[in-house]
């Protein structure tokens, strides 16, 4: 079961599970199965490890189609609000929204105990160290360790209660992205402010740090920044760059420096951190709508709106045109 990728996104009211079946010798539902091969396949290794409904999905998978499975109150979740998602290291799936945490296993909802500050989730985010991190939507940060926790809040030195993302750096640091600004948390968890002009009082909506741990970030207002050794290196808004609107930013995992923007217009724009939109690489949005979540994921850059999901293959973006959703939050994919 550790071999499946399965793709997961949430909306406002649901969570949507994406899992792969090979549609030469498996009934729908159930995940590719490595015994479809002889294990003297040289490709064997790349198959098990490539198997699951992002790939299948995104076209990574021969002969293997996908089906998809929405959770919500009525088949097991004990709720219909879903506002973000973690697929954690360990196999669990995180899911959490205004009425508190879920914590899921592959076959059971856990409803997550309220009294150590888990009132609500609004952003999740596992570290190196394997524990993760709770963005409430009014309530502060919690960090989940084991079977210990650490509630930490505005009094504490958080800019606000209301948190959204979070990202690590190659120090170990976690940026903390609120609805009033930045901060982050040092390896004794201690708070630490961070302040900018453009950044201070505005919303936090992404942060993602690349592979030499430097880690960028977007806000609300369209603005982006970077951030080295804990202090702001650049700052700019959208229209310094020649961008509509930027509305969402992932960092290049397999390029440091180099940063994909989504736009209010759709459009995707690829190139190093601070390039004006004139010479970087630029993705027709195929109608996908206002891009709210960029992530790299089973192999593929997927990009989300409103109501549509597509991939990046090469220049072009694929829209998954069969998938019909509203209120698209994220997007996420488990073990």
């Amino acid at each position: 079961m550790r071999n499946n990728s399965k793709l997961r996104f949430t909306t406002t009211l649901i969570v949507l599970t994406l899992i792969a079946f090979n549609i030469l010798a498996a009934p729908l539902g159930v995940y590719a199965a490595a015994s479809t091969q002889s294990k003297s396949d040289t490709t064997q290794d790349s198959y098990l490890s490539k198997n699951g409904g992002g790939y299948a999905l995104s076209g990574q998978l021969k002969n293997v189609g996908f089906t998809t499975k929405l959770y919500d109150a009525s088949n097991g979740m004990p709720t219909s609000d879903a506002m973000c998602l973690l697929g954690a290291k360990d196999g669990h799936m995180w899911i959490g929204g205004y009425s508190g945490v879920i914590r899921y296993d592959g076959s059971t909802f856990e409803r997550m105990d309220t009294s150590n500050g888990l009132t609500s989730a609004r952003g999740f985010f596992e570290d190196r160290k394997g524990r993760i991190w709770v963005g409430t939507n009014d309530n502060g940060v919690v960090v989940i360790d084991g079977e210990d926790s650490t509630h930490i809040t505005y009094k504490d030195g958080l800019p606000t209660s209301s948190i959204r993302v979070f990202s690590e750096d190659g120090d170990g640091n976690v940026y903390i992205g609120t609805t009033a600004g930045l901060c982050y948390a040092d390896s004794n968890l201690k708070i630490h402010s961070i302040s900018h002009p453009l950044l201070d009082k505005d919303r936090i909506l992404k942060l993602d740090a690349d592979s030499n741990g430097k880690v960028y970030g977007s806000t609300a207002k369209g603005v982006i920044f970077a951030i080295d050794n804990a202090n702001i290196s650049g700052v700019f808004e959208s229209a310094q760059l020649g961008i509509d609107k930027i509305y969402t930013i992932m960092a290049d995992p397999t390029s440091a420096g180099n940063l994909y923007i989504g736009s209010e217009s759709g459009d995707i724009f690829y190139g190093p951190f601070g390039t004006h939109a004139n010479d970087m690489k630029r993705i027709a949005s195929n109608g996908i709508g206002e891009t709210q979540w960029l992530a790299y994921l089973c192999d593929r850059v997927w990009v989300a709106s409103d109501s549509a999901i597509g991939y990046i293959d090469g220049d072009n973006l694929n829209i998954l045109r069969d998938i019909s959703v509203k209120g698209i939050e994220m997007m996420t994919q488990d073990y």
